[in-house]
């Protein structure tokens, strides 16, 4: 593809001309904190454990499962929670049999899973989607104000006020706890409403009176709270508390070798389709996803959580990276205990490598991620088809129709619609005056609109070839300050490393991960040459 039409600038003044070496990646102010030390090697305890663990672990086999209501402290590890030495599960076959996929909204009092396990299900706001008197609204929140969303879902001033008293001392509406963790510094008395991404509520109301009859706030597949109805109070109010979810967690470990189809890899090792999601935030930063070729060989420990008999979702807890050349590497997901000693701490969270460090994610994230560069930005790149000098003022990412294109980065939508040439085509405006265009898409998603705040990984579109392509693929351009620039160019710069308090239960957790991941046993590596990067060949071009 090439020749792209001019894309739109964003509404500042426009600034001279900035070449490629201008971008500057984010700083990191510098820290007198040292990587950690790399492990040292197992002790007779270890290289026992893993003896036994090598024989029981296969890949995609389950390691452990536990379950009980959200919230017991002896059913619900922390993210990256690992087997011990003493927590060795039994062989799959002792293990409690693999649940079913029930159905959550089993009419029946006592739900009795394939492994025996017998829970209550809780009751659902999304059970009343049945009655025709009442109206059923499901938001995101993302970074927005929760109080212009509910008044947008038809709730009066005096109703919003009800549904805020009811989550007094239960929950704050205003800011979720979780939203605390991006700042240390962030008052606890303020109001500001600072919501996380993945943030949504779900309401209930009466058609005919437009009064609330139930509400969820939601922050996480386990994490849920409910207000409804008190019918015993004679004015009928709201009574909020946290849900006790029946989760469970099932641990398992797997070894991928990359193919041609990612997807079919996964697959192949026993994970699920959204396991590459995972991976991707797991390796964000510290692998250039470009890098995952066919050959290239994942051992991978994860946790799955189960909610209420059905699948919620997978977390990476610790992920092995093994190029056909080069040094293996690996990534542990680590999260601060918060209340340990009997003191509040900052939540801290996220993926390290053997040393503690973490790559500072201040820059641009792929729109498309693990999918491969087929044509790159070239102000003078020679046409593929009509053969003449013709400037290709993006970068082509090759993927199927249909496959979901993400916001790289926090920004404003700025145009949503026909790109001429571009086909259809989003624009997101962020900061720095820099504009990202995502163009030839096969359609948008649902409720974008000029005006709406996005953050990076947020849905905006699909893979398309509408406009002038000739096949399926993402045009990703960037322009700063009105002129175009090298997407790529826009790469993280910095290193973010554990603070002296963590130094010491990471070394734990990550000793403790090192024995699982040393007991998932690998294919024999491919030694055949890489293919050819990429093609200017015209498939997937304008």
């Amino acid at each position: 593809m090439s020749d792209e039409p001019e894309i739109a600038p964003p509404e500042t003044e426009p600034v001279a001309r900035s070449e490629e070496a201008d971008v500057e990646a984010p700083r990191v102010t510098e820290t007198a904190e040292a990587p950690l030390a790399p492990s040292r090697g197992l002790d007779r305890g270890q290289k026992i454990a893993l003896g036994v663990i090598a024989g029981l672990v296969i890949a995609g086999s389950v390691l452990a499962v536990v379950g009980t209501r959200h919230g017991d402290s002896v059913s619900d590890p922390t993210v990256g929670a690992a087997l011990t030495k003493g927590e060795i599960a039994p062989p799959p076959a002792a293990a409690s049999t693999p649940l079913a996929e029930a159905d959550a909204t089993v009419a029946t009092p006592v739900v009795v899973l394939d492994g025996g396990a017998r829970f209550t299900p809780v009751w659902r706001v999304k059970e009343l989607k049945s009655d025709p008197a009442i109206e059923i609204v499901e938001r995101p929140i993302g970074k927005s104000r929760l109080e212009p969303l509910l008044a947008a879902a038809g709730l009066s001033k005096a109703e919003v006020k009800r549904l805020y008293r009811a989550f007094e001392g239960v929950r704050r509406l205003e800011r979720p706890e979780r939203a605390e963790r991006k700042s240390s510094s962030t008052s606890t008395s303020s109001t500001k409403e600072e919501h996380l991404p993945k943030d949504s509520f779900v309401l209930a109301k009466d058609r005919a009176k437009g009064t609330v009859v139930a509400f969820e706030l939601v922050t996480s597949p386990v994490d849920v709270w409910q207000a409804k109805i008190d019918e015993s109070s004679s004015d009928k109010r709201l009574v909020a508390s946290k849900l006790e979810l029946y989760v469970e967690h099932r641990r398992t470990a797997a070894a991928i070798t990359i193919t041609a189809d990612l997807k079919k890899a996964v697959a192949a090792a026993g994970l699920r389709d959204n396991a590459l999601d995972a991976i991707d935030d797991a390796l964000e930063g510290h692998v250039d996803l470009a890098a995952l070729k066919p050959g290239v060989r994942m051992r991978v420990v994860s946790t799955e959580d189960w909610v209420e008999g059905g699948f919620a979702r997978l977390r990476i807890e610790a992920l092995e990276y093994i190029p056909k050349t080069g040094s293996p590497l690996r990534v542990y997901g680590y999260e601060r205990d918060t209340k340990s000693e009997g003191r509040r701490r900052v939540p801290l969270s996220g993926f390290y490598d053997a040393k503690g460090q973490q790559p500072y994610q201040g820059a641009f994230r792929s729109p498309l991620p693990f999918a491969r560069v087929t044509s790159r930005f070239n102000p003078k790149r020679m046409h593929p088809v009509l053969h003449t000098i013709l400037p290709h003022n993006g970068v082509d990412f090759g993927a199927s129709t249909g496959t979901p294109v993400f916001a790289s980065a926090p920004g404003t939508v700025a145009t949503v619609g026909d790109g001429g040439r571009c086909g259809n085509m989003i624009q997101i405006e962020h900061a720095n005056g820099l504009t990202t265009a995502y163009c030839h898409l096969s359609k948008f998603a649902a409720g974008l609109h000029v005006g709406q705040h996005v953050e990076p990984k947020q849905l905006v579109g699909y893979v398309g070839r509408t406009g002038s392509a000739t096949g399926p693929h993402l045009h990703f351009a960037v322009k700063r300050g009105g002129m175009f620039i090298d997407p790529l160019g826009l790469k993280m710069d910095g290193v973010k490393v554990l603070p002296s308090i963590d130094r010491e239960p990471f070394a734990k957790h990550r000793a403790e991960l090192d024995v699982v991941l040393d007991g998932v046993p690998l294919s024999a590596p491919d030694n055949t040459p890489d293919d050819k990067e990429e093609s200017d060949e015209p498939a997937g071009e304008e």
